[in-house]
């Protein structure tokens, strides 16, 4: 069973709204694009590894949590791409989309990756460490529920066209296409350690610790695009709100909704708190009223009475289309 669905980090949700909001020519442009690429590559890896689980069948009473992330008895965060709890073990999967040939040296801890038909080597966060460091924790976790469930780790490679060299012989490195014979393989290893009520309880548990990582930009937002942008014409052009519409002057599109996915930049580039005033200032709307109507009815939760309110923008503001 799915218990927490595979989205993006707010990381990348951070580079798609700066990409919305940004001029082309600002010279922050091309990092947040390049950081975007390689977020969307890695998120499009992690989905083609989930679709591995749908073949797997044995696995008894069970939970899946997709990019769980957490914090720590420390105060320090944890972003696990894929938690596996079974009544049997606890997996923890690291996912790795890079291309070229991966290996990695013990003695320095290191992880690199070289290009096919090239000399250049780069180095990369050390995914052995990061797994361990994951393991640690729920170890810390389970020896104060006095649990007793086995640990294991992974980290795979959503690329295909990966080569894997040199790896560590303590911690699986493989292709996703071998994801189905290692946890089942892990899963004949084993012995029941947990009830069906225990682990419900440990997923609800687990549930609970959700806290996402929060991101922010310091992009000063005066640079940042002003109003509804029309999505039908790549964010290029400003919608304009007429008769309970936005419309595009450029394509003729009309939408009730379209404010929404400008409403969600606003949460994510500049805070998630607005008043009727700074609405009418992004947004391009004159008429106090109107504000209000149209915030009114935006299911935000207002704080506070007459000029001294202010709303907050839900995470889930965009979805409420």
């Amino acid at each position: 069973m799915i218990l927490l669905e595979r989205e993006k980090s707010n990381t990348h949700k951070m580079t798609e709204a700066v990409l919305r909001r940004l001029d082309t020519s600002d010279e922050n442009y091309a990092y947040f694009y390049d950081l975007h690429k390689r977020m969307q590559a890695g998120f499009d890896g992690e989905k083609r590894v989930d679709r591995e689980w749908t073949e797997i069948t044995n696995l008894g009473k069970h939970y899946l949590l997709f990019n769980y992330e957490f914090f720590n008895e420390f105060g320090s965060s944890h972003q696990i791409d894929t938690l596996l709890i079974t009544t049997k073990l606890l997996l923890i999967i690291d996912i790795k989309n890079i291309s070229g040939i991966v290996d990695y040296e013990e003695d320095k801890q290191q992880f690199t990756r070289t290009q096919q038909n090239s000399t250049v080597i780069e180095s990369f966060t050390n995914p052995k460490a990061q797994v361990l460091r994951h393991g640690e924790y729920f170890d810390r976790l389970f020896g104060k529920l006095k649990i007793a469930l086995p640990i294991k780790h992974a980290v795979v490679f959503s690329n295909p066209s990966t080569i894997i060299g040199n790896v560590p012989k303590d911690i699986p490195f493989f292709h996703a296409s071998g994801l189905r014979f290692f946890v089942s393989k892990l899963q004949s290893d084993y012995q029941t350690s947990l009830t069906e009520n225990q682990i419900n309880k440990l997923a609800k548990l687990f549930l609970s610790n959700l806290r996402r990582v929060e991101a922010k930009t310091t992009i000063e937002k005066r640079k940042f695009k002003r109003g509804v942008l029309c999505e039908l014409c790549e964010f290029e052009s400003q919608m304009v709100y007429q008769n309970g519409n936005w419309i595009c002057p450029k394509c003729g599109v009309k939408s009730k909704t379209a404010f929404l996915q400008s409403l969600d930049d606003y949460r994510i580039l500049i805070g998630n708190k607005i008043t009727n005033r700074e609405f009418r200032e992004f947004f391009g709307i004159e008429s106090f009223d109107v504000a209000s109507k149209i915030l009114s009815r935006s299911n935000l939760v207002p704080v506070g009475k007459n000029r001294g309110r202010h709303y907050i923008i839900p995470e889930d503001v965009n979805l409420k289309k």
